[in-house]
């Protein structure tokens, strides 16, 4: 008959620890962020940064319908899979860069007219100050050319116009805005209904910035003086 196996008096070894790569810190709660529905180190935040800003300077570049997710990937100087980290394929990443883009103008254009500390009655220099082009510039501006894109985009995409909307009409509340302004000064009559002469105003760069970037020759910037003076004595 055969003895029984003599049971062991010796503990099991213990698991080691799982060693910490270097140079890539532990996923805690500290150095963990809640963003898009996933759970995200802070630092590759900068990766998206990197894509939106890449998709801009892109897309003003060739335009929203011939840009290329390599192009845009190899200007972030990162991998095209890597897109798929922040966005779930390149549509989604072109609204999100046209959106980030005319967002930034809006921004750039409110924050200007907060702290430039002109009245109604310099309703004119606040409508010179939402165009995204300066005289100093020698041809269409990305600013420019984003806006024009989103406008397009908006019209062409009903997705994109979902995400676009808010920005558009907040592009054209800052018209609205300064309009409003202005019959309140008595800069502008009240016979003048706010809601068309803002549309109006806002048309004008719309459309200037659309037939520049078709080839049509740039106005020279002292044409628009007498214009415009017109313009203003017959808004009283």
């Amino acid at each position: 008959m055969a003895k029984p196996a003599r049971r062991s008096n010796a503990k099991p070894a213990a698991k080691k620890p799982a060693t910490k790569r270097a140079g890539v810190p532990s996923k805690t709660a500290k150095n963990v962020i809640h963003i898009d529905g996933r759970d995200r180190r802070p630092w590759a935040l900068v990766s998206k940064e990197r894509l939106l800003d890449a998709a801009t300077e892109e897309i003003a570049a060739v335009g929203f319908e011939r840009a290329r997710l390599a192009e845009i990937a190899e200007r972030a100087e990162m991998t095209p899979g890597s897109v798929y980290t922040w966005f779930a394929n390149k549509e989604e990443l072109f609204r999100a860069a046209l959106e980030n883009a005319l967002s930034a103008q809006v921004r750039s254009n409110a924050e200007f007219l907060e702290s430039a500390g002109l009245t109604g009655t310099d309703w004119l220099l606040k409508i010179a100050a939402t165009v995204p082009r300066n005289a100093g510039d020698a041809g269409p501006t990305p600013a420019q050319q984003l806006l024009i894109e989103a406008y397009y985009a908006s019209w062409r995409d009903p997705a994109a116009r979902e995400i676009l909307k808010p920005r558009i009409r907040e592009h054209y509340a800052m018209y609205r805005r300064i309009v409003d302004e202005a019959q309140a000064d008595g800069a502008i009559s009240r016979a003048i209904e706010s809601h068309t002469l803002a549309s109006l105003l806002l048309a004008i760069p719309v459309g200037l910035s659309i037939i520049t970037m078709a080839g049509v020759d740039r106005p020279d910037d002292e044409s628009w003086i007498e214009i415009f003076s017109r313009f203003d004595k017959s808004m009283r």
